[in-house]
């Protein structure tokens, strides 16, 4: 006879062996489901979100692959950042009217879209270009961004409505000052 020696009670009353005989037959209730896909998609979908992995198919669905999952930004931080922003955007303007400016008369007259992003373009242009980029980045950096959370922030100011609206507030408070 098993007895328990903290409580000396008889551990075989509480059908200790009947008790793990269940749990083995628990246990084969998940048995038809470990050779069928959906016991592999259930499997690999636990294991995904205890871990962080993510499982997908490719894009023409003929394979399966594993990404990680990457958590967005909050919002917050950004708005932490938004003076700083708006202080760096405020600097920045009157260095691109002169660049767009003096590209726009070596051009003569409209310019395409994203003028520096062009390739080809004459080397009076190209230096122009180069020195807004480099300026642009020292005045952002001058304002305690850096340049990765600048871009950020750019592109969550054209998907966030919500920050936009904080940003041109923001831009209006400062140029009063």
């Amino acid at each position: 006879m098993i007895q328990d020696m903290y409580t000396d009670t008889d551990l075989s009353l509480l059908g200790l062996l009947g008790f793990m005989s269940t749990s083995i037959r628990q246990t084969n209730m998940f048995k038809p489901l470990v050779n069928t896909r959906l016991g592999w998609v259930l499997f690999l979908a636990f294991c995904s979100w205890g871990s962080g992995w993510v499982p997908g198919l490719t894009r023409d669905f003929t394979g399966f692959m594993l990404s990680s999952t990457a958590v967005a930004q909050s919002q917050p931080k950004f708005e932490k950042m938004l003076g700083n922003y708006a202080e760096a955007i405020l600097q920045m303007e009157p260095l691109r009217l002169q660049s767009y400016q003096q590209v726009q008369q070596i051009m003569g007259g409209a310019l395409p879209t994203n003028v520096c992003k062009q390739s080809d373009l004459a080397t009076p242009v190209d230096n122009i270009c180069d020195r807004f980029f480099n300026e642009s980045a020292e005045i952002i950096r001058s304002n305690g961004l850096s340049l990765t959370d600048f871009n950020a922030i750019t592109e969550e100011v054209r998907k966030n409505k919500t920050l936009k609206n904080q940003l041109d507030k923001e831009l209006i408070r400062r140029k009063r000052n």
